[in-house]
């Protein structure tokens, strides 16, 4: 082998060695916020079947309802944020951003399992981990290119979003699964995108600088979201069987 092809080799093999450790990262930042979730959800769960301090303040307070309304600004807000200014604001700044919304999230999550059950709750989290993990490995080894695709998802997502807001007002369609397959469709399919993405966010940066970092965070929360967008529409699906 010629100095020449063992440095293409060597080089090519260092490449995929830091886009394995990038993924990594990434996959390592969902998880911990997945964590975080969790963890408070269930915090929340067991305030909430004990009658605790917590659920106290929260779902059974004169004010109850004022901060139920600002958790879910909050969140809409800190996703916002990191999303728009993901380029301005420092790495740990990022970090914070979204582990804080992981940390809101389990607070909303931990009503879950009072409305549909523990058992639902597990089949549902298996159900989404086995799909996430299979899209996530085809978007990984797949040749085709999905992010040219990134309108018709846009699109796709802003017409689950329109057709979701409709259902609150028209019962048929609350209680039509319809929409919650559609929506369980449309992240598995950003759940292969997203990957690819985060691809593309490793290979146009350089190693060790902050804008790297910053966009393996922001890659971490689009993941973050995927997932925690299938375990509830699965939770709809499997919830609306069981009854």
């Amino acid at each position: 082998m010629s100095e020449f092809d063992r440095n293409n080799v060597y080089g090519a093999y260092d490449e995929q060695a830091g886009l394995k450790a990038y993924i990594t990262k990434v996959f390592t930042h969902m998880g911990i916020g997945l964590t975080i979730t969790a963890a408070v959800a269930y915090l929340f769960y067991h305030s909430l079947v004990t009658r605790g301090t917590l659920a106290r303040i929260v779902f059974f307070s004169d004010f109850a309802f004022f901060i139920q309304i600002g958790l879910l600004i909050s969140q809409f807000i800190l996703v916002i944020s990191l999303n728009a200014a993901i380029t301005r604001l420092s790495k740990g700044a990022c970090n914070a951003l979204f582990l804080t919304y992981a940390a809101l999230s389990g607070v909303t999550f931990g009503v879950i399992p009072l409305a549909y059950g523990v058992g639902v709750v597990f089949q549902a989290f298996v159900f989404a981990a086995i799909l996430f993990i299979s899209c996530a490995v085809i978007g990984h080894v797949t040749n085709v290119d999905l992010t040219k695709y990134q309108g018709i998802l846009l699109g796709g997502l802003f017409a689950l979003i329109i057709a979701s807001v409709v259902s609150i007002f028209i019962p048929a369609l609350r209680n039509n699964l319809l929409i919650a397959y559609l929506g369980l469709f449309i992240f598995m399919i950003y759940t292969a995108f997203d990957i690819q993405r985060i691809k593309q966010f490793y290979y146009m940066t350089a190693d060790g600088t902050d804008q790297r970092d910053k966009l393996a965070i922001y890659g971490a929360l689009q993941l973050y979201l995927d997932f925690v967008n299938m375990f509830l529409y699965l939770l709809r699906i499997l919830g609306r069987r069981r009854r």
